[in-house]
């Protein structure tokens, strides 16, 4: 999966970020359950995920995967490590094993020390972090998501994506939740044109209740990217949320008109048809 792909996929997880907006405080004694629970994430190593691995997997579909770790520890190229990394990592993931996919894509961003590389490490733990069964390996996966997506700050502060995926990560987290939404606003703020950024701080405003800001955030999305597909969508659930027929109807039909997502496309003309 190339990395704009990876964006899109961190992008569309904000929807489900949204139940800790709001809750910057943390009841009795959560500081010591989540030190704890950080205790206990911290012996997660590269050799329990194996040892798990090997257990889960037949070995006939992690043979790709051990023939690459042997023609990986075979080779003396320093230049080829980084890509065979990257395909051992993407074996991983192509087996929904995102905890040793993030490993082995956090070892490529160590050995290239790129943005791009930091990003692709950070989604896959995120990845690992929404999908994993183990509570354990999800509190792992966050806290070097989060890691990751803070190297990728670092290398490139002007990008903001980075920082949104960050917050992001901050959010879901449930720790800090105010943190992450600081962080978000603060990109919304300086990249007022930052589609990213609105668009995740407009749906948190739409599932907390707060329609008016919500919509600020969509219009704003508008302003710089004409006709864009999400904002109308988004603008015609809150008009929807706000009772405003002749609203959600405009910006329903101008989603209905410009997406090529069939499945939202029929869902959005059956909304279209009960407000005639």
């Amino acid at each position: 999966m190339k990395r704009p792909q990876w964006i899109v996929l961190l992008s569309a997880f904000a929807l489900l970020f949204l139940l800790y907006f709001g809750c910057p405080t943390k009841p009795p004694g959560r500081d010591v359950i989540e030190q704890r629970r950080a205790e206990k994430a911290a012996t997660i190593d590269i050799d329990k995920l194996l040892e798990r691995a090997t257990k889960r997997y037949p070995r006939e579909q992690l043979r790709p995967i051990l023939e690459l770790e042997q023609s990986l520890a075979d080779t003396t190229n320093t230049m080829d490590e980084p890509e065979a990394l990257k395909s051992i990592s993407r074996n991983w993931n192509q087996l929904g094993d995102f905890a040793l996919g993030g490993m082995y894509a956090e070892k490529v961003a160590e050995l290239t020390q790129t943005d791009s590389a930091w990003s692709i490490a950070g989604t896959t733990y995120f990845s690992c972090f929404k999908s994993d069964l183990d509570s354990l390996i999800r509190d792992f996966c966050i806290s070097k998501s989060i890691q990751a997506f803070e190297s990728a700050v670092s290398v490139a502060p002007d990008n903001p994506v980075h920082s949104v995926n960050l917050g992001l990560c901050y959010v879901e987290s449930g720790g800090n939740p105010m943190r992450g939404i600081t962080i978000i606003r603060d990109v919304a703020e300086k990249n007022p044109e930052n589609k990213l950024a609105s668009m995740t701080l407009g749906r948190m405003s739409v599932r907390t209740g707060q329609y008016d800001k919500a919509v600020q955030r969509f219009e704003n999305v508008l302003t710089h990217h004409t006709d864009d597909t999400d904002a109308h969508y988004w603008l015609g659930v809150t008009y929807q949320a706000l009772n405003d027929a002749p609203k959600t109807a405009f910006h329903f039909q101008k989603f209905v008109d410009n997406t090529d997502d069939a499945v939202r496309k029929n869902e959005v003309k059956a909304v279209l048809e009960n407000l005639k």
